[in-house]
């Protein structure tokens, strides 16, 4: 199978959608022959080359760039062929991937990971792709199938007058063979740690519904009594500055680690210093532009071997399984966040059966083979008829 992946969001570039394809395209390329379009970047000839498959970076601002990733594809299609073609996103990738349909009857894929397929007005760009939503009914109208990361995400997308019958839940996949229950190194262990007793830990962006203010909160009023408890909170983002005044107000400021952006090369170890992953995501009232699809940091958690405390809230629910890889609690209560913590703390037991059983999870359902096995079988089940005549409805 010869397949493209279309995408603005790829490494070196951060974020949850740049590691997803990342993922997708390590997994697929063993399987098919494949090309990647992603956008250029001054640091990507290191990435580049250092993948099995090859890489098309495309220069230009937004517009520009899209033109060009569709006589890219164009280009491909003409002189090897394209069987399909998988769109990271609705836009800007799902409508190139449309307009490739239309010029050319090339099948394609539209993932959706939450946020990104709902319309509102909170900032200038959700206004751009709100008021684009005719386009984005074409894309999906026509595609071959949605792939959502999650059944909450899937939910969005009916609701987008999508038929659940054409929107596959395929979640994302963490490569076991990096992420891993080893030790930590030494140099890790002694930066990370310093000497604490538990070692909380957060992957994410800085964004308000992550609940890292709840972590804080719950630090401060309820786990008080348990000395020797540090918070690492690796990510940057825009609550930076609110978080770092609230761990000062709360006074546990020495107990907070604020990491900034972690290099992909340090993230396993960082995961083996820690004893707890906890990530209470919420659903915020009226925002959903700021939702948790899936939450790829759970499962690079529990593929470390460690015990997971979220946010029973969006996606969240299929990353993490209540009771068996992790505990799920309300996440807008920090007394039920800080229970859920002393109880693994408590319990050693408990924490490594929750740890060991998330490994055997990942090892099992979540890893590269499997994910290829999946987005593979369904564009073969969904080619021939889309190749010429496209799909009918919506």
């Amino acid at each position: 199978m010869r397949l493209a992946i279309a995408t603005t969001d790829f490494p070196p570039m951060r974020g949850g959608i740049a590691a997803l394809f990342s993922t997708l395209a390590r997994a697929c390329s063993e399987r098919s022959h494949l090309t990647v379009l992603a956008p250029w970047s001054q640091t990507a000839n290191t990435f580049d080359g250092q993948q099995p498959y090859r890489v098309i970076r495309i220069p230009g601002p937004p517009l520009l760039r899209e033109a060009a990733f569709l006589r890219q594809l164009f280009s491909l299609d003409q002189t090897e062929g394209l069987d399909a073609v998988a769109c990271a996103s609705w836009f800007p990738a799902g409508l190139v991937g449309y307009l490739l349909w239309v010029w050319h009857r090339v099948p394609y894929l539209v993932w959706a990971h939450g946020s990104d397929i709902v319309d509102d007005w909170r900032t200038p760009r959700r206004v751009v792709k709100s008021g684009l939503w005719p386009l984005k009914r074409l894309v999906l109208r026509h595609c071959t199938a949605v792939v959502a990361n999650s059944s909450y995400t899937k939910t969005l997308v009916s609701e987008q007058g999508v038929s659940p019958g054409r929107i596959h839940v395929i979640p994302p996949a963490v490569d076991t063979n990096r992420f891993t229950p080893s030790p930590p190194s030494r140099a890790a262990n002694s930066r990370y740690r310093q000497g604490a007793h538990h070692c909380l830990l957060t992957v994410a962006r800085l964004d308000p519904h992550k609940g890292h203010s709840m972590v804080l909160r719950a630090l401060a009023t309820h786990l008080a009594d348990i000395p020797g408890i540090r918070y690492l909170i690796a990510g940057s983002g825009p609550e930076e500055s609110t978080l770092r005044k609230l761990a000062s107000s709360y006074g546990v400021e020495r107990q907070v680690d604020f990491l900034g952006h972690v290099p992909e090369e340090d993230l396993p170890d960082l995961y083996r210093a820690a004893d707890i992953f906890v990530m209470p995501s919420s659903i915020l009232p009226g925002r959903l532009d700021y939702v948790e699809g899936f939450g790829i940091a759970y499962l690079e958690a529990s593929a470390s071997g460690k015990p997971v405390v979220a946010g029973r809230s969006g996606g969240s629910e299929d990353a993490v399984v209540d009771g068996v890889t992790g505990i799920l609690v309300n996440p807008d209560d920090p007394a039920v966040i800080a229970g859920a913590i002393r109880g693994l703390i408590q319990d050693p037991a408990l924490s490594q059966r929750l740890g060991k059983e998330g490994r055997e999870w990942a090892v099992r359902t979540l890893n590269l083979d499997s994910l290829a096995e999946r987005i593979l079988a369904l564009l073969k089940g969904t080619l021939q008829p889309q190749r010429h005549c496209g799909a009918k409805g919506i």
